[in-house]
C-alpha cells in the first residue's frame, strides 16, 4: 500500500480552506442535473466495498488514553457487530467506532441512500474538487476530484459536520480512505470538536478488513488518544449468512 508521511500540513490546509469557505450548507433549492449525479456515483463507485460478504472474527484490543481493553470483534455478513471486551464500557464505545467502519465498507446496494436530485455548485477552483450538492435532509454538499470524494459536508441536530479525507490508498478493486480529518460544528459556526482518524488494512481472501485506526480528537480544551488494533482475522462460514439482520 502507498504511504504518504507528510500528512500534516493537509490537515493544517483542510482546516484553512473551511476557515475562509464559509457555509458550505447554505440553503439553496437543488434542480437534478444527470452530470452532477453521474459524478458523485461514480466516485462511490471507486470506493473499496464488500461485495459478498462473509463476515469475519478478529481479536480487538483497545487503547484509550492509556486505558487498555482485550477481547474479540465479530461481524455477521448483515453488518451487525458485537464486540467481547473486558471493559464493557470500552465494547460499547468500540462498537459504536466499528458499526460506522463496516457501514463504509458493505456494498454499495445494502445503502438506504436518501433519495434526492442532486446538482452541481458554483464553478471554481477549489483544490478539493467540484462541489456537487444534494437536496437531501442533511443539506449534503461533497467536494470530488480524481474520482475521489475528498470532502462532505452535513448539517447535523445543532450545527453541521465536515469531513475531509486527506489520503487515500489505492488498491486493485478501488480507494480506501487512510487519513481522515472531522471538524464539527455548532449552529453559529463555532468549531466543537475536531477528530483525526488513521486507518491501516489487512487484505483477507480478497476482502480489505480493518487492521488498526488510530483516533485523535480535541474537545473543550483536552485531547483525547485512542487506538484499536485488529488481529488473527478469519471468514466466517458461509452458514453464517443465515443469521438475522440486526
Amino acid at each position: 500500500m502507498k504511504r504518504r508521511s507528510r500528512w500534516i500540513p493537509s490537515l493544517l490546509f483542510a482546516i484553512l480552506l473551511l476557515v475562509f469557505a464559509g457555509n458550505p450548507l447554505e440553503a439553496q433549492e437543488v434542480h437534478d442535473d444527470p452530470d452532477a449525479r453521474a459524478l458523485l456515483e461514480g466516485a462511490r463507485q471507486h470506493l473499496v466495498v464488500w461485495d459478498r460478504f462473509p463476515g469475519f472474527k478478529a481479536t480487538l484490543e483497545v487503547d484509550r488514553d492509556g486505558k487498555r481493553s482485550g477481547g474479540e470483534l465479530t461481524v455477521l455478513p448483515s453488518g451487525k457487530v458485537e464486540v467481547e471486551l473486558q471493559d464493557r464500557e470500552a465494547a460499547e464505545w468500540a462498537s459504536g467506532i466499528l458499526k460506522s467502519i463496516v457501514n463504509h465498507r458493505l456494498k454499495m446496494d445494502t445503502h438506504k441512500h436518501e433519495e434526492a436530485p442532486v446538482a452541481f455548485g458554483p464553478e471554481d477552483q477549489h483544490p478539493l474538487g467540484r462541489m456537487v450538492k444534494k437536496g437531501d435532509r442533511s443539506s449534503s454538499t461533497y467536494r470530488i476530484k480524481g474520482q475521489q470524494i475528498l470532502q462532505v459536508n452535513q448539517r447535523i441536530e445543532k450545527g453541521w459536520l465536515s469531513l475531509n479525507v486527506l489520503e487515500y490508498v489505492q488498491t486493485l478493486q478501488g480507494f480506501l480512505s487512510k487519513r481522515v480529518a472531522i471538524f464539527q460544528f455548532d449552529e453559529k459556526g463555532s468549531l466543537v470538536k475536531s477528530t483525526v482518524f488513521t486507518d491501516e488494512y489487512v487484505e483477507v481472501e480478497r476482502l480489505w478488513l480493518p487492521k488498526s485506526r488510530m483516533i485523535i480528537s480535541a474537545q473543550g480544551g483536552k485531547i483525547g488518544v485512542s487506538t484499536l488494533q485488529f488481529q488473527e482475522h478469519r471468514l466466517l462460514p458461509k452458514e453464517a449468512a443465515k443469521a438475522p439482520a440486526p
